[in-house]
């Protein structure tokens, strides 16, 4: 047991939508920075049915979405985006547990902590007739419920709750609080010494690499769990 660490990079833009060549331009940028060197699953998350895609199927992203599943990481490469470590181990010691990247059409509204509760106050619309969540479980717990935005004229709006102990740790300014694409760095119980102080991760070139590749502006959230 113990407290484990994860970090949301999100395209916090309501309008934003994938183009063909997202996911390949996002997987690049995680290829380069090390954190996508082998790709372990790919999941469907179309209606809710998250099944696990194989063969060509896995590069055609479906309508409501697919979920990247990339093999943790060890070392040099860890450090790097996310600066020395709470415990003040060596890079070598550094890891993460996975990647997974998230890409669709669907609304996701984010998902909470014990220190961040994002509160649905209204679900999306068709002209003015609220649209239902899908009815299964959420992938890996990356999101909390998700809406088809298929014919959606207006999108979701969600209540931010801080404790008052991690308002330090909030590192946005102005944040819709759910999203369509989002690459999600599980580092597990290496908590990288930012973790305790605002939740950005060190290394902006790397943020600044994924804001251009999904071609939207990223708003980080941390999360312990």
């Amino acid at each position: 047991m113990g407290v484990e660490y994860r970090h949301f990079l999100v395209v916090n833009d309501p309008d934003w939508r994938p183009r063909v060549d997202t996911v390949s331009r996002v997987e690049q940028v995680l290829r380069t920075w090390g954190l996508a060197t082998r790709l372990e699953k790919a999941v469907d998350l179309t209606a809710g049915l998250n099944e696990e895609l194989t063969g060509e199927s896995i590069a055609n992203v479906p309508d409501g979405g697919i979920a990247y599943v990339y093999q943790g990481v060890q070392g040099a490469a860890v450090a790097k985006i996310a600066g020395p470590s709470e415990y003040g181990v060596g890079d070598d010691e550094r890891y993460t547990m996975r990647t997974t990247l998230v890409v669709g059409n669907d609304y996701r509204i984010q998902w909470s902590s014990e220190s961040i509760y994002f509160e649905l106050t209204s679900p999306p619309t068709e002209d003015g007739v609220p649209i239902e969540a899908t009815d299964e479980e959420p992938f890996d717990i990356l999101f909390d419920e998700s809406f088809s935005s298929e014919q959606a004229t207006s999108p979701p709006v969600v209540t931010i709750h801080v404790e008052e102990h991690a308002q330090a740790n909030v590192g946005w300014d102005a944040y819709q609080g759910f999203w369509r694409a989002a690459v999600v760095i599980d580092f597990g119980k290496d908590l990288p010494a930012f973790s305790e102080t605002r939740h950005e991760l060190p290394e902006r070139t790397f943020v600044s690499a994924v804001s251009e590749a999904f071609r939207g502006p990223i708003v980080e959230v941390g999360e312990f769990y």
